[in-house]
Formats: C-alpha cells, sequence, structure tokens
C-alpha cells in the first residue's frame, strides 16, 4: 500500500507540473467543430489524423467498447493521452475524479471528467497530461495498458502498433 500511495503522489506531482506548463483550464482533446482529415492509412490499427483547425495532429485507435488518442497541446510542448469507454465508470455528468493508467508495472495519473453529450458514440472518460519521457516510452513500447480511474470501472487498452502510430503522428505534426 506504501508503494501504491508513494507512486500516486509521485504520478501526481509529474502531473501538476505538465498541467502547470500547459495549463490546467485548456482541453488538448478535439473540439466536434474541428476538421480532421485522415494522414495516411492506418498503422496497426491506429488512424493518424491532422487537425486542419489547431494545426495539430493526433492518432486514435478503438476497440471494442474502449478508445484512446494520443497527441500533443497547442504547443506541442506537452503529450496527452485520453482514454475513453462506452462503459459505466461510475462518472457523473460534470465531475472530475483522478485517472491512473498502468503501464509495464508503472502508474501514470490524470484527470477524467465526464464527457456526457460532448464526445461521439457515447464515450467517457478524461486525459492525461505529460511532458515525461518514461510515459512517453512505455507508450511506445508495451503492448497494454489497464486503466482504472477511481470509480467502479477498470479497463484495457491495446497499445500495439503504438511506436509506429506515434512515428507517423510526428512526421505529420511536422508538415
Amino acid at each position: 500500500m506504501r508503494s501504491f500511495i508513494r507512486l500516486t503522489a509521485a504520478t501526481s506531482v509529474a502531473l501538476l507540473s505538465a498541467m502547470a506548463a500547459y495549463g490546467q483550464d485548456q482541453n488538448p482533446l478535439p473540439k466536434a467543430s474541428d476538421v480532421l482529415a485522415r494522414y495516411g492509412n492506418d498503422v496497426e490499427g491506429w488512424t493518424v489524423y491532422a487537425n486542419q483547425t489547431r494545426g495539430d495532429c493526433l492518432i486514435v485507435r478503438s476497440d471494442g467498447p474502449s478508445s484512446v488518442q494520443m497527441g500533443v497541446t497547442a504547443n506541442q510542448e506537452v503529450g496527452y493521452l485520453g482514454v475513453f469507454t462506452k462503459e459505466d465508470i461510475g462518472l457523473q455528468n460534470g465531475n472530475q475524479s483522478q485517472i491512473f493508467v498502468s503501464i509495464a508495472g508503472h502508474l501514470y495519473s490524470g484527470v477524467a471528467t465526464s464527457t456526457s453529450g460532448e464526445l461521439k458514440g457515447g464515450y467517457s472518460g478524461g486525459y492525461i497530461l505529460t511532458d515525461d519521457p518514461n510515459f512517453k516510452r512505455d507508450v511506445a513500447k508495451q503492448y497494454k495498458m489497464t486503466v482504472f480511474p477511481e470509480t467502479k470501472g477498470t479497463f484495457d487498452i491495446d497499445l500495439k502498433g503504438t511506436f509506429k502510430a506515434m512515428a507517423m503522428g510526428r512526421k505529420c505534426l511536422t508538415q
């Protein structure tokens, strides 16, 4: 239990520094009004989109009732990982809670906010802002991420192909 508390404290500090660098009130996720265009061919189940409204890029993968989205903030200094599911994870409309993801035994945290009515397809979830190179490395090199917000839901995300999809996303950002 102590190691979990220490991990939680460490990830909270990392999250706060990334959020301070970006600004807590800015949501990095594309808005429903943003114009997204496919960039290249899908990569191992991942789709890369160029956000023509904001001038950035993101990668998306849906797997059953779950979906993951990765990109960078508007200033491209901080990355984000959005995790979403159609399953009931106990988020109340408009409420925020911490969300934790475990990748290869490493714990990372972020903020989950109910997104009812904001996301297409009935998804809810949240995102993690980070500038931690270990987080990016784990996401790129591992094959499974377990998402367990401090709610009743736990779900797994398949990370297969993230290394190649992230490389294509970086290429998209340079154009």
